[in-house]
């Protein structure tokens, strides 16, 4: 079964179940599952990628690094919640570019990776004011 991927939906609420994956801008009433919440503020790649670790219970080997974060994010076997939401209230590293951008084409890679897989669904989340900022670092 091949489901779109959701790369942009501007909204205010989004209240359908998951039924794909991908990034959302606005807010997502989540089915059960593993929510993710990325808080304001995180400046560091060091911060956001033991946080991001922590929460998704990556297995001890996780070296907190840019392919160890997304090698196990590409994986997820260890969990058993079927949908995985990675909600954010702003852009992580907003104050380095490259650093944003590197975390947001992982995220992407990994919501197109899930998005013809049965075992997970991926969810995105961003506030709506910052559709277009990240649109542009990803290059759409």
């Amino acid at each position: 079964i091949t489901r779109p991927i959701i790369i942009a939906r501007l909204s205010h609420s989004i209240e359908t179940p998951m039924e794909t994956s991908g990034f959302i801008f606005g807010l997502y009433a989540p089915s059960d599952g593993l929510t993710i919440k990325v808080p304001i503020g995180i400046g560091s790649k060091i911060e956001l990628l033991e946080l991001l670790g922590h929460r998704l219970k990556f297995p001890d080997y996780y070296g907190v690094n840019w392919d160890a974060f997304e090698e196990c994010l590409r994986d997820l076997s260890w969990l058993s919640e079927h949908d995985i939401v990675i909600s954010h209230l702003d852009l992580p590293l907003s104050g380095d570019q490259a650093s944003a951008q590197t975390y947001l084409l992982i995220l992407k890679d990994a919501i197109a990776k899930w998005a013809n897989d049965v075992s997970h669904y991926l969810v995105v989340i961003f506030p709506a004011p910052l559709q277009p900022t990240i649109q542009a670092l990803i290059g759409e």
